[in-house]
């Protein structure tokens, strides 16, 4: 998902979670809200790394220190973490859009199977293109770095499977 919109809500500051964390964090704590979805949206699925180095690049990034992007993370239930990675409902819910947005357009008479697999294995190309997969193994050891086993995406099955 790494380029269109992410649809913000209206009525995004009655939720009672982000309601809270507006309460507490203000302003400052809404923008890092937006921010790390905004990291999230560019990241493999929506899961982000959780790591202490990671949190160090947000905050540097955000010009706020890390304890402050860990508390709007770990504080307020609005972020999912496990096994160093963490994502959110929110962005979840937009890569859920883009999928059945894929299933939708690749569904309609217009388009063969043919087709859908060719417009996918395009969209991935251009995916793959754009991102690097970096993953880190620990804070107190060295950054392991390799690019994501490839998968073969040319059946839409397998698109999905993602």
């Amino acid at each position: 998902m790494t380029q269109g919109f992410l649809k913000l809500q209206r009525d995004l500051l009655s939720q009672p979670q982000i309601a809270d964390m507006y309460a507490e964090e203000g302003a400052t704590g809404l923008g890092l809200y937006v921010a790390l979805n905004l990291y999230l949206s560019h990241c493999e699925g929506g899961w982000g790394i959780y790591t202490s180095k990671k949190l160090t690049a947000i905050a540097v990034e955000a010009h706020r220190h890390r304890s402050d992007v860990k508390r709007i993370i770990d504080d307020y239930g609005l972020f999912i973490t496990k096994d160093s990675r963490f994502t959110s409902p929110w962005i979840q819910r937009q890569f859920t859009k883009d999928a059945s947005k894929m299933r939708r357009r690749c569904a309609t008479p217009a388009h063969s199977s043919y087709m859908c697999a060719e417009e996918i294995e395009v969209e991935i190309e251009k995916e793959n293109k754009e991102k690097v997969d970096v993953r880190v193994s620990d804070d107190t050891h060295s950054t392991l770095e390799y690019a994501a086993p490839a998968l073969d995406y040319r059946s839409y099955s397998n698109y999905l499977k993602r």
